[in-house]
């Protein structure tokens, strides 16, 4: 059985930072969701390097309470989770898996990382994703996530882990 954890991100200018890796995890997970393997450069690297910096700057701009967490599997960084425990909710706002560990388990563990603290403060658990990204929709209604809203581009979804609730 594969080892799966979260650390807090090691923030920028402490060695070994994790910027390398989510520059990586970011570029590619983006350049799959636009299709970017079929650009041509030196557009592709202009256009994924705007995108990184958006999503890495993005979630911090809009929740400055957020917590920003690199995913181990058996202790090698896989992923991403940036998450803000809000008044009313906690928001997933990033989460990512690099393409070579998806479907092991690390972005649902992840998950279950934040409806524990979810559970333990009586609040459900909301996220955003784009209508294309069919993996991760089927991961989240898995987990118990119900579409609550949103538009013909972005789903809203939430979940209410209950207290207590197995794993």
């Amino acid at each position: 059985r594969m080892s799966i954890q979260l650390r807090p991100e090691t923030p920028a200018g402490q060695t070994p930072g994790d910027e390398p890796f989510l520059r990586r995890l970011i570029t590619e997970t983006v350049a799959l969701e636009l299709g970017a393997g079929r650009w041509p450069e030196p557009m592709r690297s202009q256009l994924l390097d705007l995108q990184y910096q958006n999503r890495r700057m993005g979630p911090r701009a809009g929740f400055s309470a957020g917590e920003s967490h690199i995913v181990l599997l058996d202790g090698e960084p896989a992923g991403w989770l940036f998450f803000a425990n809000l008044d009313h909710e906690i928001h997933i706002v990033e989460i990512m898996v690099l393409p070579e560990c998806r479907t092991r388990g690390a972005g649902a563990e992840a998950i279950r990382h934040v409806f524990a603290l979810a559970s333990a403060a009586g609040k459900p658990v909301r996220l955003t994703v784009n209508v294309l990204n069919a993996g991760a929709i089927r991961l989240y209604e898995r987990l118990g996530f119900r579409r609550i809203g949103g538009n013909e581009v972005q789903h809203e979804m939430e979940a209410r882990p209950q207290a207590g609730a197995a794993g």
